[in-house]
C-alpha cells in the first residue's frame, strides 16, 4: 500500500521535519522534494505520451528515493525556494537564465500534478495571498478591519492620515527583506508613522504604492491557523514587550508571552468561509483584540508559518496536519463542518 504524500518545501524547514515524525509514527511517509538543491540533488524525466498524458519520474539521490505518478495522492506545498547559486559560476545571467528555468519548470510541474489533492492548491495559494482581496473578503464576511487606503498620491495620503487623527501604520504588500550599503540588512515590518515622520517622507509617496492603515489599539495579538477544520489560536502578549508593540514579528518571539486563547464561535465560522472561499485546508491570520474587546482582521498568510505558535503555546498543530494528510490520502473526509482545538 503506497503510504506517502509528496512535500514540495526546502531543506531549513522544520515545519516538514516535524510532520513527517508524525506520520511516521502513525504508519505513513513523506516523499520530500527540496526545491533548491535539485540542480545537484535530483534527477528527473518528464514526457508527454501519445494518449496526451504525462509521465514523470524523479530520483532523489541523498535520499535515495524514486518516485512516480501513481506513488503518492497527495502534495503538501510548504515553502519551496529558489535553486541554490552554481559553484564557480560569475556569469549572473546564467545563474538568472537557471533559476528562470526552474521556477518556470516546477510550475509546470505542478500542472501536471493538478489533479492529486493539494494542501493548499498552488493557485488558492497565490490568490489568497493578496491582502486587498483579502480585506474586501473579511470584510463582507462580517469582520471588522482598519480603514484603509493604497496609493501614489501624496495628497490623497495625507487626507487619509489627517482622517485618522494622525494614527495611521504602513506596511509593505510583500514582507521581504533587503540589504542596504551591502552589508546592512533591512526587514520592512508595519510601522506606526508619526506625523513629523510621516511629513518628512510625504514626497516620496509618489514611488511606490503606500499601504496606509489606520492604526488599532491593541490588548493581545492573535494568531490563528487554520488546519482542515480544525482551529488553533494564539494569543501573543505583544504589548508587554516595546519591541513588539507595533508588530510582534519585531521582537524576539521567546520573549513574549505566547498561549492559547478561544476565539468566539462567529469568528472562527468566518474564518472557515475565508478559507472555503480560496479553497484552502490551510491558512493563517492575524487578529488584534482591541482595548474595548473588538476583533480586528489584519490579513490572511494562506501558506504561512505556525511550528513557532506550537512551541510556545503548546498547541498540537504538527499532529493536526499529520491528521489532515492522512485523511486527504484516504478520502475519508470528516462531516463536521467545525472543530474547535483549544488546548487549556
Amino acid at each position: 500500500m503506497n503510504n506517502k504524500i509528496l512535500v514540495i518545501t526546502a531543506k531549513p524547514d522544520v515545519h516538514c521535519d516535524y510532520v513527517a515524525l508524525k506520520l511516521r509514527q502513525k504508519g505513513y511517509d513523506i516523499i520530500r522534494l527540496n526545491t533548491e538543491d535539485m540542480l545537484l540533488n535530483t534527477k528527473y524525466e518528464l514526457t508527454i505520451g501519445e494518449n496526451g498524458v504525462a509521465s514523470y519520474h524523479f530520483y532523489i539521490k541523498d535520499a535515495d528515493i524514486h518516485f512516480e505518478k501513481n506513488d503518492f495522492k497527495v502534495v503538501w506545498f510548504r515553502k519551496p525556494m529558489p535553486i541554490d547559486e552554481i559553484e564557480n559560476c560569475d556569469e549572473a545571467s546564467i545563474q538568472q537564465f537557471i533559476e528562470t528555468e526552474y521556477r518556470e519548470f516546477l510550475l509546470s510541474f505542478y500542472g501536471i500534478c493538478k489533479a492529486k489533492t493539494w494542501v493548499n492548491p498552488f493557485w488558492s495559494n497565490r490568490i489568497a495571498g493578496h491582502k486587498l482581496p483579502n480585506l474586501e473578503l473579511a470584510q463582507s464576511l462580517g469582520l471588522n478591519i482598519p480603514k484603509t487606503i493604497v496609493t501614489n498620491n501624496p495628497e490623497t495620503a495625507t487626507r487619509f492620515a489627517e482622517n485618522c487623527a494622525w494614527n495611521i501604520l504602513v506596511k509593505p504588500f510583500l514582507f521581504e527583506g533587503f540589504n542596504l550599503n551591502g552589508d546592512e540588512y533591512y526587514s520592512p515590518f508595519a510601522k506606526k508613522v508619526t506625523k513629523e515622520a510621516f511629513l518628512l517622507n510625504q514626497a516620496a509617496i509618489q514611488f511606490a504604492p503606500t499601504f496606509l492603515q489606520e492604526y488599532i489599539e491593541k490588548s493581545i495579538e492573535l494568531r490563528v491557523t487554520v488546519i482542515g477544520t480544525k482551529i488553533f489560536t494564539a494569543a501573543i502578549h505583544s504589548q508587554t514587550n516595546p519591541a513588539s508593540i507595533h508588530d510582534f514579528r519585531c521582537g524576539n518571539a521567546e520573549q513574549i508571552l505566547h498561549e492559547p486563547y478561544q476565539l468566539p464561535l462567529d469568528i472562527e465560522e468566518k474564518l472557515l468561509k475565508f478559507n472555503d472561499t480560496y479553497q484552502l485546508r490551510f491558512s493563517t491570520f492575524d487578529i488584534i483584540l482591541t482595548p474595548d474587546g473588538k476583533f480586528v482582521f489584519l490579513e490572511c498568510n494562506p501558506n504561512g508559518q505556525w511550528y513557532w505558535i506550537e512551541e510556545l503555546a503548546k498547541l498540537p498543530m504538527a499532529e493536526a496536519m499529520a491528521d489532515l494528510l492522512i485523511e486527504l490520502h484516504n478520502k475519508h473526509p470528516k462531516a463536521s463542518p467545525i472543530e474547535r482545538a483549544f488546548v487549556s
